[in-house]
């Protein structure tokens, strides 16, 4: 038998190890990998290394980001399913519609028409921000902060006549359409008087130099500049969506954090999604800028031009988008923009 003295002796060193252990665990490292689209040195990659380096900062380098930039851990997709096994830590990237065509929301046509309205609604705590999450959540997958990447256009590698006018007959343009915004823009360019495919994002640039298809939709000004820089024409800046990527979060790797330090991680993105905001608008024109001095046509709108567009598309093309987003939600939606 133990005498009392070796029974506290050891008891004491037991207890004196377990808060040892309980203080390197507290102060342990966790490196969270963080996949994103775009390449070194984009706009995006600048942003996820402000969010990284913010992270670090501020947990005092209990928790790190590693950044994964121009899909290395893979596709768009194939990352979504990661983060959902937790595979994959964090991701700035689209939404996938795969587990719930009620998320194709997030590119429905005409939600914002202008910086401020998609500010408004999309930004944290904003109207359909908050949709997104909610539907998003089940998923076990938690929605960070939007990215703001810009008010959508459309790539043309000819001259289009008469693009202003919502009823105009631009039935000689094929214009792509990606595979999983099918149900949302083909009905919308369809409205607007365009013929529509479909065709992957890496087959798009040799699809407009060959003539295969005539211009694309789905992009920003920094698509036509960065990836379709030599076969565009024309850019019209329509806004038919506002682009967002999203800073997302596998819940498996966010349940590894303490208490504390999800919540800076949380403080931090929603912050650094407010800044974006605050700053796309420039980057944008920047881009327009730019496409405008290497020679593209640039066919930029007045917002009442705008909501002409935006009228015509959410009246008669809206109504084909319903089965896809289910009757409560849509009716959300037409009750919100009828205010």
């Amino acid at each position: 038998m133990l005498s009392k003295i070796n029974r506290r002796a050891i008891l004491g060193t037991a207890a004196a190890l377990a808060i040892s252990l309980s203080a390197v665990s507290a102060f342990a490292e966790t490196t969270l990998r963080l996949s994103h689209l775009s390449p070194p040195d984009s706009d995006m990659d600048k942003w996820a290394h402000q969010f990284a380096d913010r992270v670090a900062k501020e947990t005092d380098g209990r928790v790190n980001v590693r950044i994964f930039p121009a899909s290395q851990l893979g596709d768009w997709e194939e990352v979504y399913e990661q983060l959902s096994q937790g595979a994959v830590d964090l991701a700035i990237q689209s939404i996938s519609t795969k587990f719930d065509s009620r998320l194709a929301i997030t590119w429905f046509p005409y939600t914002a028409v202008d910086y401020d309205s998609a500010k408004e609604a999309w930004n944290t705590d904003g109207f359909l921000f908050n949709i997104v999450d909610e539907l998003v959540t089940p998923q076990q997958i938690n929605v960070l902060a939007p990215y703001a990447f810009g008010l959508g256009g459309m790539a043309v590698g000819k001259p289009v006549s008469d693009p202003k006018n919502p009823d105009a007959d631009h039935s000689d343009l094929k214009i792509r359409v990606w595979p999983s915004g099918v149900p949302t823009h083909k009905p919308t360019l369809e409205r607007l008087g365009y013929s529509t495919t479909t065709m992957p994002w890496a087959e798009l640039y040799t699809g407009v130099q060959t003539g295969v298809i005539d211009g694309m939709v789905g992009g920003v000004p920094e698509n036509a500049v960065r990836d379709w820089n030599g076969v565009v024409d024309t850019w019209l800046q329509i806004n038919d969506h506002f682009e967002i990527n999203w800073l997302l979060g596998s819940a498996m790797s966010l349940s590894r954090l303490s208490t504390e330090d999800k919540a800076i991680v949380s403080q931090i993105a929603k912050e650094l999604a407010t800044e974006r905001f605050n700053a796309v608008e420039a980057a944008d024109n920047a881009y327009l800028k730019q496409l405008e001095d290497s020679g593209v046509t640039v066919v930029t709108y007045s917002r009442e031009e705008i909501n002409e567009l935006a009228d015509a598309v959410r009246a008669d093309a809206w109504p084909q988008m319903k089965g896809e987003i289910g009757d409560q939600l849509y009716e959300l939606i037409q009750n919100y923009y009828a205010n």
